[in-house]
């Protein structure tokens, strides 16, 4: 998928209808997929366990009821 990709952007730029605009999209949307993939790997990926979910909402049950 990522070989179609290149060639086709390298078709548009033999071409020169869309030219630099094509490219720069494409440069701009390759980096944007990479930033998300960052962060859910960083961020969401890894599941939180039961026990550390069950004191995080406990922790949040009784400092409501405290305010």
């Amino acid at each position: 998928m990522i070989s179609q990709y290149l060639s086709h952007l390298k078709d548009l730029s033999k071409s020169d209808k869309f030219g630099r605009l094509a490219i720069e999209l494409a440069v701009i949307i390759i980096i944007k997929l990479a930033l998300l993939w960052l962060l859910w790997s960083l961020y969401f990926s890894h599941p939180i366990a039961k026990d550390a979910r069950q004191l995080a909402v406990t922790r949040m049950l009784l400092n409501q009821t405290n305010e």
